[in-house]
């Protein structure tokens, strides 16, 4: 059983947008709450390659980045790394240069395919001349304009890669069919905090007024909700207590909601997420079905990266059914044939679909985890149910987006052992 109080980490997906985003401004930012993790490692070298000045004092979690003396620098493939993040260079180098040049398309987990084309039309729509081959891309923003745009996939990358370039444009860009997630939100509160004018923040349509020389800028990123949440499975699952602070709770209503459907209620004292002890996962299946149906959505709904976190809750519950329909990533449910190793009863009913029958005992087992962060933290759930010694292969992936992890996990009184991180 776990129990205890964490302090959760900064947002992964906001910390690697405005990074990026500093390349804006031509004076010192100061960001905070910045985790310690690969992703962010991999920008501050690809920023301090272009001539950054970057403090990063990383007992404070802080990041202070002095871009006043930059050059443009053509990235190759072992700038970028196999990170999806460095497509977020583009707008903010397309705003500051005027250009983009690079020799490596960026990377990211192992979810299927997962289409650049939204962010080419986005710039196409605003002017930028794209020219590209498999592997490499060049862009031209001389002739960009601030427009009236379509984003032609609800992307929040794309949205804040727009964003990004129209803070450069003179006159008004409106996105029609922006992305509205916690991390864009945050994006748009850095911008604002610099001096651009942006209006409809949190909603599916924002507009941005460009062309002003932007302000120095302190920023403390938001706490990460899918830590949160991954933290509330993980103690929920042993039946413990957690106390979690600067839970956010404005970010967390559909999460909460969601985990209702397991039997695990989460209350609020303030900005702190309690979790009592005693709690006992069961699912409630919708009436007239017999089953569950756990589906990611768009922003406000089920964020499809905490999706995973809940396949192992129904395998941890005495009876039911729960069908996982992940519908925005071709390969994002695979890796659960690993499930099968601990005597776990989960079908594949096709490449976005899942059914796990609850009930079976669960035992150790080796598994092999992907290259996608909340699937090994499903496994590492999977395994604190399962009786006996687990071994998971390859679970640096964690560290992608989730610092001090097995740190954390035994402050809350997990066993667990890591080699070779």
């Amino acid at each position: 059983m776990l129990s205890g109080e964490i302090n959760p980490s900064g947002s992964k997906n906001s910390a690697v947008a405005l990074i990026p985003a500093s390349l804006l401004f031509e004076k010192p930012v100061t960001l905070k709450n910045i985790p310690e993790i690969t992703d962010v490692t991999k920008l501050v070298a690809i920023l301090t390659k272009m001539g950054s000045k970057i403090d990063w004092n990383k007992d404070q979690k802080e990041l202070k980045i002095d871009n006043s003396n930059l050059s443009f620098t053509e990235l190759n493939p072992e700038d970028l790394g196999n990170i999806r993040g460095t497509s977020l260079l583009w707008g903010p180098m397309l705003a500051r240069w005027g250009k983009i040049d690079f020799a490596g398309l960026p990377g990211g987990c192992t979810l299927g395919f997962r289409t650049l084309e939204p962010h080419y039309e986005a710039f196409r729509d605003l002017g930028v001349d794209i020219k590209g081959q498999s592997n490499c891309v060049i862009m031209d923003a001389k002739n960009a304009k601030s427009a009236d745009i379509w984003l032609k996939e609800m992307s929040p990358t794309a949205t804040e890669n727009v964003m990004m370039l129209a803070t450069s444009l003179s006159g008004k860009t409106r996105i029609n069919g922006a992305a509205s997630e916690p991390q864009v939100q945050d994006l748009c509160r850095f911008l604002v905090k610099g001096g651009v004018k942006i209006s409809g923040i949190g909603s599916s349509i924002i507009e941005i007024e460009g062309g002003n020389s932007l302000q120095t800028v302190e920023h403390q990123i938001f706490s990460d909700h899918y830590e949160i949440a991954t933290f509330t499975a993980l103690v929920a699952a042993t039946g413990g207590s957690l106390r979690i602070n600067n839970a956010m709770p404005d970010l967390m209503r559909y999460l909460v909601y969601v985990f209702s459907k397991f039997g695990i209620n989460i209350r609020y004292e303030g900005e702190t997420a309690v979790l009592d002890k005693g709690t006992k996962i069961k699912i409630q299946e919708e009436e007239g079905r017999g089953l569950l149906s756990i589906k990611a959505q768009p922003w406000p709904g089920l964020p499809v990266d905490t999706l995973p976190l809940f396949i192992p809750l129904a395998l941890a519950a005495e009876k039911g059914q729960v069908l996982f329909h992940n519908w925005m990533y071709d390969a994002g449910l695979f890796w659960t044939s690993e499930l099968l190793k601990l005597g776990g009863n989960v079908v594949m009913c096709d490449p976005h679909r899942v059914l796990v029958t609850a009930g079976n005992k669960l035992h150790g087992a080796t598994l092999e985890a992907p290259y996608i962060i909340r699937a090994v933290v499903a496994m590492v759930m999977s395994a604190m149910i399962a009786e006996g010694e687990s071994t998971i292969l390859n679970a640096e992936t964690l560290y992608r987006g989730h610092p001090d992890f097995s740190a954390k996990l035994k402050s809350l009184g997990a066993l667990i052992e890591e080699f070779d991180k």
